[in-house]
């Protein structure tokens, strides 16, 4: 089941996608393919929406917290904004400070998007495509992008496709804030969680990965085994107090149910499997007084990132990967989000 609200914000014409099934209800906007609500029961039966979301829809336009947006043509940071593809080095737009970051100043989350939605007996799917330019952003290369969002039974599957006619960076994401209290009634650092993953990768003081990995062990980055999430902010640790909290690379040590999040309250479970060999998880440090739906004030970890990508900046450590895509070459990566009641 879907249904489409048309509205027009600064001259621009926007759609506003609702599909659902039995379990799951999300709302989509073809401005930035963004996720704008997930809706899923809590052990009561309650739907409620477990992502943060803005009040009013105009607010999207800008949002610098990259709410539920699709990022590209690269997630993370990209160190001094330059990089070296077959012996030509591109500069790209400095819109983090010295570097570039999420795709640059008009990236993908600022893009309006086509889409098509697809009904079928056990599934609901709406896919977006978008044709980013050669030199976009400075980017090389004619780049086609599909998002594809499909609802199937207590799941949300989110596949990424793309293909270049010139050598290329890509790393899609997507940037939506979890809490699965419910319309975010208590902080996300009340919540547990579990991750499989042995090593996270040092930042520097610009936030940008030093090529270093570091094992967990012994350090509040460890979520091997689950845990509430307060305690991680709880010890003094130089990497955390760069970032105000987590901002993080973890290298994914399994791909099927890579992150575990449980709010005990609500009785809600989210698994998230992943096709990406890594996740950047970002606890929502750096608020500014976004005005959320219902009526709340995002506040610091109201929410939290799973940005199952690339290395951030792999395009400039000889050890990391580098994100590049070639002619001929199909991009494809998946993420899957499990939900249920514990």
């Amino acid at each position: 089941m879907y249904s489409i609200e048309k509205i027009n914000i600064d001259d621009k014409k926007i759609d506003l996608i609702t599909i659902k099934n039995k379990q799951i209800e999300i709302k989509l906007l073809n401005y930035g393919a963004t996720l704008v609500e997930l809706l899923i029961p809590d052990k009561n039966g309650k739907k409620e929406n477990i992502i943060l979301t803005y009040e009013n829809i105009v607010d999207y336009m800008e949002n610098p917290p990259y709410f539920g947006a699709t990022i590209g043509r690269t997630s993370g940071r990209i160190s001094d904004g330059k990089f070296t593809l077959e012996g030509v080095e591109y500069s790209l737009n400095k819109n983090y400070d010295m570097n570039s970051g999420h795709g640059g100043s008009e990236g993908f989350n600022k893009k309006i998007w086509k889409y098509k939605i697809i009904e079928q007996n056990k599934s609901i799917s709406i896919i977006f495509n978008y044709y980013s330019k050669d030199m976009e952003e400075n980017y090389p290369g004619n780049l086609e992008t599909f998002v594809k969002y499909t609802l199937e039974e207590n799941k949300l599957i989110i596949e990424y496709h793309a293909n270049t006619d010139k050598t290329t960076l890509c790393n899609l994401t997507n940037h939506s804030y979890f809490n699965l209290s419910g319309d975010y009634k208590m902080k996300i650092k009340k919540q547990y969680l579990s991750l499989k993953s042995d090593q996270f990768l040092e930042l520097n003081e610009n936030m940008i990965p030093t090529g270093k990995f570091i094992n967990v062990e012994n350090t509040p980055m460890d979520f091997r085994r689950e845990k509430v999430i307060k305690e991680s902010f709880d010890y003094d640790f130089l990497q955390m107090e760069l970032t105000n909290g987590l901002d993080h690379t973890f290298l994914l040590s399994e791909a099927n149910n890579a992150i575990t999040m449980i709010d005990y309250k609500s009785g809600r479970k989210m698994e998230v499997s992943t096709s990406y060999p890594s996740v950047v998880i970002y606890s929502y440090n750096f608020p500014d007084d976004e005005k959320l739906k219902y009526g709340k004030i995002g506040s610091k970890h109201d929410g939290i990132c799973f940005e199952a990508q690339y290395e951030p900046d792999g395009i400039n450590h000889e050890n990391m990967n580098p994100a590049v895509l070639k002619p001929n070459e199909d991009y494809y990566e998946r993420t899957e989000y499990k939900f249920s009641i514990v």
